[in-house]
């Protein structure tokens, strides 16, 4: 399932043969597809040595170029660094209050696969993770602008329940 991930993401974002150099260039002229490509590039030692503050770097660049995709790299790269470092024990669960009263009763061992199918860009493991950041969850602080991005992304990969959740979301920022 890596591999199909792997697949995605450099179709996602085609090297084009453009070296590191090149990348960069295009990266400090503004280029988010180059600095996508390099976020990527770096947090899987793809050409470079792996470097995830790189790759936070990078991804956070495009992002505020408006890079939906590089925002949804973003909050993975940080919930696995985060789910890396906590130290959560398998038997810990937490719960997440959803958008409908559902509760997700999570252990680290189910996050961990959660991030694993984000990754992989399954719609149901982007949808929980957006409720994550959408309500906070340990380290992880809330984030509306991470859970948006990660909500639209599931969304656009066919998840009803992100859809109404933006719905929702949409409605309550007009109503205010």
């Amino acid at each position: 399932m890596k591999k199909i991930f792997v697949i995605i993401m450099l179709s996602m974002f085609s090297f084009g043969g453009a070296n590191l150099d090149e990348l960069k260039l295009k990266a400090k002229a503004g280029d988010k597809e180059a600095l996508m490509q390099l976020g990527f590039m770096y947090e899987n030692a793809k050409g470079v040595k792996k470097d995830l503050n790189l790759a936070k770097k990078y991804y956070s660049q495009a992002a505020e170029l408006g890079s939906e995709d590089a925002q949804v790299a973003l909050s993975l790269l940080i919930f696995s660094t985060t789910l890396d470092k906590s130290g959560v024990s398998v038997n810990n669960s937490v719960t997440v209050k959803d958008i409908g009263n559902l509760n997700l009763n999570l252990s680290a061992n189910d996050l961990k696969e959660t991030l694993k199918k984000a990754k992989e860009l399954d719609k149901d493991a982007l949808y929980t993770l957006a409720v994550i950041y959408d309500n906070g969850l340990g380290d992880i602080k809330r984030d509306f602008k991470r859970a948006i991005a990660l909500y639209k992304k599931a969304a656009k990969l066919g998840s009803v329940k992100a859809q109404k959740v933006l719905e929702l979301k949409i409605a309550n920022i007009k109503n205010k």
